[in-house]
């Protein structure tokens, strides 16, 4: 129940000791008190059609986000795509240049050599003969050193990777050599026994057909290895051609896509500016709309609670020290001067933009001492126990309207949830914490469930299964009018044990010490 509810609640109860007339004027300035009341929650409901209109604009923001998100994942896809295409061509080139590097032309090189030695070996071979037949006998080291060479190529080019078509050229490679090695060594166990006339005639049956046949062997060896050289050579030459036309594609198409994503996103940020600059001049109109409505809230509210105050104020002129009447006469007057001064302090707050006004300040233990005024008995009544721990007296840099508010809220949602505890206890400390005021109200109650302690200040945010009345705005309220002067609010609780919510506000500055509060002096 807020300020007002129970403002109007005590004068009911008040207004029916009073005389007629005076019945009649306080009933009907409660009346026209409700209605304002009734008229301003209905107000924050009503739909503003420019404001439903941005809104709608403001909605299609993701969509339009995620259209400029598709282009730009399409030209680095394409860019992607290029590099990975010219990436893999270029490992085709490599394999290929590799492998002419390291197989076609060494093969050809050592196949070389070895057709070399084999013209070597024939002519030395033969001059051997005809010397050992002339008489003259030769040196073999010379022979016996260009079959090495050749043997030594051979076994080179044999360890060669193999070429498609190349391992049965290779046997007949390895054939045609060791018929000839078979033949020369006949021929030269015939020199060495003195016999150079069989030598001459093997020389000339056998062995000239076996150099033949060798040097034919690996020619076609030589002519293979040079195929796929050729072969190599001419797909490097059409990788590359491909490669750079293909890159030449895809990068064009991806510096088109880029720049089609520029363009859009350049169009939807002038939309995007144009837009915001349309909700800025709406929400300046707005905040004049406001502060307009702010004076007629102030005008409207405050005009009837003044009937009521005077109406209260003749009451207690006809009321003796001792009538029963007067106690809840004089807690009716109260609440109507803390309704004001809340009404001028919220109101004051939003006029300034949402921020505290400067120089503002508020002597807490008044405060808290007129809260425990209207708030005993409604303790008293829910058979619970609120009291505050004595402090030190101190001030807070806010009008004692936003602090009654924060106050007010927080003590009355503690006692609203303090439930079927075993012990009902709502206890306010004031501390001291350096450059700020720290309040805390620590209830007895069931607690807050994990699932709701870090979204408990939230608005209309409550616990599952709340049975007591309400929106779930008093503690956003405390939250949003603490932060907005430069304050702190916290929550420590346990499950099944009680709640601690607290709050700190900036201590007030000793140059605001005299500064007249707000609505401290107004008498209702």
């Amino acid at each position: 129940m807020s300020f007002l509810d129970t403002s109007l609640e005590d004068i009911r109860r008040c207004s029916e000791g009073d005389p007629p007339r005076l019945q009649r004027t306080s009933r009907v300035a409660l009346g026209r008190a409700a209605e304002q009341h009734a008229g301003i929650m209905a107000m924050r409901w009503r739909k503003d059609p420019e404001r439903s209109q941005s809104s709608l604009m403001l909605e299609r923001l993701p969509s339009i986000l995620l259209s400029l998100f598709a282009a730009f994942f399409v030209a680095i896809a394409s860019f992607v795509i290029s590099a990975g295409y010219a990436e893999h061509r270029a490992a085709e080139i490599d394999a290929a240049a590799r492998s002419l590097a390291e197989n076609a032309t060494p093969s050809i090189m050592h196949l070389a050599a070895a057709r070399a030695e084999l013209r070597h070996i024939q002519a030395l071979l033969s001059d051997l003969v005809n010397d050992a037949a002339l008489g003259r006998p030769r040196d073999r080291h010379e022979l016996d050193e260009a079959r090495d060479n050749l043997s030594r190529s051979i076994d080179v080019y044999l360890g060669m990777p193999v070429y498609p078509g190349e391992f049965k050229q290779w046997q007949t490679v390895a054939q045609a050599l060791g018929k000839l090695d078979q033949d020369t060594d006949r021929v030269l166990s015939l020199v060495a026994n003195g016999r150079p006339d069989e030598a001459s005639k093997l020389m000339d049956a056998a062995l000239r057909a076996d150099f033949n046949a060798a040097n034919d062997a690996v020619m076609d060896s030589i002519e293979l290895n040079a195929q796929h050289a050729r072969r190599l050579a001419i797909e490097i030459a059409t990788n590359r051609v491909r490669s750079r036309r293909i890159a030449l594609v895809l990068n064009t198409a991806s510096v088109t896509f880029a720049l089609l994503a520029c363009a859009a996103a350049a169009a939807q940020v002038r939309r995007h500016v144009r837009l915001l600059w349309q909700q800025g001049v709406l929400l300046e109109r707005r905040a004049d709309e406001l502060e307009q409505f702010a004076g007629r809230v102030a005008h409207d509210v405050l005009s009837p609670l003044g009937a009521v105050a005077l109406s209260l104020d003749l009451a207690l002129r006809r009321c003796g020290e001792g009538e029963p009447a007067r106690k809840a006469l004089e807690r009716g007057r109260q609440a109507i001067v803390r309704v004001k001064r809340m009404t001028d302090g919220l109101l004051g707050f939003a006029r300034a933009g949402a921020m505290p006004e400067p120089g503002a300040r508020a002597e807490v233990h008044p405060i808290i001492d007129d809260l425990m005024a209207e708030l005993v008995p409604t303790a008293v009544e829910l058979g619970a126990e609120l009291r505050v721990e004595p402090f030190a007296p101190c001030a807070v840099a806010a009008s004692p309207g936003v602090l009654t508010s924060i106050l007010a809220n927080l003590i009355r949602n503690a006692l609203k949830y303090l439930g079927d505890a075993a012990v009902c206890r709502v206890v306010i400390r004031v501390l001291d914490a350096r450059e700020a005021v720290r309040i805390e109200v620590e209830d007895t109650g069931p607690g807050v469930a994990p699932a709701l302690e870090q979204m408990v200040f939230e608005p209309h945010v409550r616990a599952q299964g709340a049975r007591v009345p309400g929106l779930g705005l008093g503690l956003a309220t405390v939250k949003r009018l603490t932060e907005a002067h430069g304050g702190r609010v916290g929550l420590r609780t346990v499950v099944g044990q009680g709640s601690l919510f607290w709050f700190e506000l900036p201590r007030a500055s000793t140059e605001a010490a005299h500064a007249p509060e707000i609505g401290s002096s107004t008498s209702a």
